[in-house]
């Protein structure tokens, strides 16, 4: 089974993000580039400036000016090279960026669908969803903040701090140390200050965006309870705690940017000291000055953005934890590497020694559970809740991997094909059909990607489910809402039922398709049923024993196990039989563990007299 999604570390973050940029080497290596030639032009700036005023000073004393003509044309050229290089790679970095970005989604949400059921029972779908967007988002932020923000400024900072130590050894030791010492200072704060609140403050976002999907998911129970005030309740006690650990999370950022305002101050001011102190001990010239003041006011901004950017790093990768969570957590139920498509064939079932247990339940629900199906015979699973009938569909359809035996259909081992091309051989008709925010035409054709039209509205006409398409004003082009909220109960059936049979699959699973339907249209969708299963294996799901009469054999489940099998007539003569018992009590009405078998032998004998006479 699935495992929960857990912490993710600092490096795990920057791993998953390489996976994704290595994907585009060449396109990287243009941006690399371009980044590095943009500082090193840069970082060329202070000294062409200092240059500058050197040749205009001469031009008092008889200097060339020619060569302060050239000077100005150097420093022009410097800043418009940069300005053209800069706009070159962020042309690449835009294309580069929305490429990964899309990959990013489209893996997520490959993976969340390949999820096991198990997972899926236990994860909001609001809550799926604004993992894998906001990590996206995040995504964005982090990659330009390490490619076209941070990494250049760090660079340049190296860069200066070399060029400035070139210049006068003392400043350029003083201006390394400094930024060494800040950004140390920074990084420690935002990973042990800011980083744990940061955390909190988007589980608390993720607890929001869940509540909030799942109240308008269920506005209809909502409105039928009136209980608008009561989820509006829920919906302020959740924000606010939202609330307190989000402003938690800012007013730490807020506190760490503070210090490192103050610790600018300290660097650039401290600079200055030297510069002024130095200028009293020797005659400085007028180009280092300019030099220096230059470099003051590059830095300034950079070293102001790095503790932003820190800050923001810090909180995309936080924001980017659980999509790489999402990226390592397993399966569940996967496909072998070397897995080959099922080849659907007559629709034969066989279930050999299988056992099973949910992940959360103490104790196995199938054990050494045998049981053949021949191709084309229809079977009816009966039992309580909870005896196994949902678990013995959902393990045919590979939804979870049995612990012990095998399941083989037409001769294949299931838990070794593809489980997308496994379950493209088995039409499934459910007790509660969900739709698609679709049209009706795409709700059908679901079953068949390539059918036309035609096909479309004669699968619906078998189904009876164009009588009331054909109603409607946008006919097939209708959208039928979300998870099909704009139909009735017995409108989804019957869009279910007309997607089954446009699938004409060998297998068909039908989970008391006509439960939802008045008298009249049940009796129409039970002829069209019928037909239906001419020729297939079918497997009912009944819970309404009044609809299994006519089928070959009726399996009878009890905590797992198979307790009886037969026809319906076979099955009822059995006189303490439990399908008897099963019937009597929803067929008569009365029954209780208490009354006398003999009477209630007694009682149907005299029921079913009547009935014939």
């Amino acid at each position: 089974m699935s495992k929960e999604l857990r912490n993710v570390s600092f490096a795990e973050v920057f791993g998953f993000v390489w996976t994704y940029w290595r994907r585009l080497p060449f396109r990287l290596g243009l941006v690399v580039i371009g980044v590095v030639s943009a500082v090193l032009l840069e970082i060329l700036i202070p000294g062409a400036s200092a240059e500058l005023v050197t040749r205009v000073q001469a031009m008092g004393s008889g200097g060339s000016r020619e060569a302060t003509w050239a000077a100005i044309g150097v420093l022009l050229s410097l800043f418009a090279l940069q300005a053209l290089i800069r706009n070159l790679y962020m042309r690449v970095w835009m294309y580069f960026a929305s490429r990964t970005m899309r990959s990013l989604v489209n893996d997520g949400f490959w993976r969340v669908q390949r999820f096991s059921s198990n997972w899926h029972s236990n994860a909001f779908a609001g809550a799926t969803v604004r993992k894998i967007t906001r990590g996206m988002w995040a995504y964005d932020q982090l990659s330009d903040i390490v490619v076209i923000d941070t990494g250049p400024a760090l660079l340049l900072l190296a860069g200066i701090s070399v060029a400035m130590y070139l210049r006068d050894p003392v400043m350029g030791l003083y201006f390394g140390s400094a930024v060494a010492v800040f950004l140390l200072i920074s990084i420690t704060m935002s990973l042990r200050y800011v980083a744990p609140a940061n955390r909190v403050s988007n589980q608390a976002d993720t607890r929001m965006g869940a509540a909030l999907a799942d109240a308008v998911t269920c506005n209809t129970v909502i409105k039928s309870f009136g209980s608008e005030i009561r989820e509006d309740q829920r919906i302020a006690a959740i924000t606010q705690s939202w609330r307190d650990k989000a402003r938690r999370s800012w007013l730490r950022s807020i506190n760490t940017g503070a210090l490192q305002s103050l610790m600018v101050l300290f660097l650039l001011g401290g600079l200055l000291v030297i510069v002024m102190v130095r200028a009293g001990e020797e005659p400085a010239a007028l180009d280092d000055m300019v030099y220096v003041i230059t470099s003051y006011f590059l830095v300034n901004g950079y070293l102001r953005n790095i503790g932003w950017q820190v800050r923001n790093l810090q909180k995309a990768v936080n924001e980017l934890d659980d999509l790489v969570a999402i990226s390592k957590t397993e399966l569940g139920v996967a496909d072998r590497p070397d897995a080959p498509e099922f080849a659907p064939g007559s629709g034969e079932i066989s279930f050999d020694s299988v056992g099973f247990r949910y992940a959360n339940q103490p104790r196995s629900l199938f054990e050494d559970l045998s049981l053949q199906i021949a191709a084309g015979e229809k079977v009816a699973l009966v039992g309580e809740s909870g005896s196994g009938k949902s678990t013995f569909v959902k393990l045919l359809q590979r939804l979870y991997d049995v612990d012990a035996g095998r399941i083989v259909i037409d001769g294949q081992d299931i838990a070794g094909v593809q489980q997308e091309t496994l379950r493209q051989a088995i039409a499934l008709v459910p007790q509660e059909p969900i739709l698609f925010h679709r049209s009706l035409a795409e709700n059908i054709g679901y079953a068949r990607p390539d059918a036309t039209i035609d096909e479309i509205v004669e699968a619906a006409r078998k189904a009876h489910a164009d009588e009331f398409i054909s109603r409607l004003r946008q006919g097939y082009n209708t959208l039928v809402g979300e998870r099909g909220i704009k139909l009735s109960g017995g409108e989804r059936q019957r869009v279910a039922i007309a997607r089954a049979i446009l699938a004409d699959a060998a297998i068909l699973v039908l989970d008391e398709a006509t439960s939802s339907l008045d008298s009249i249209t049940e009796h129409l969708i039970q002829d069209a049923i019928h037909n239906l299963m001419q020729g297939r294996t079918a497997i009912i799901v009944a819970h309404r024993l009044s609809t299994i009469r006519q089928v070959d054999r009726i399996l009878v489940f009890e905590d797992g196990r198979i307790v009886e099998q037969g026809r319906h007539d076979e099955l009822m003569s059995r006189r303490n039989g439990r399908y008897r018992r099963l019937f009597e009590m929803q067929a008569l009405g009365f029954y209780d563990d208490g009354q006398d078998p003999g009477k209630l032998d007694n009682t149907l004998d005299s029921n079913q007299g009547r009935a014939a006479g």
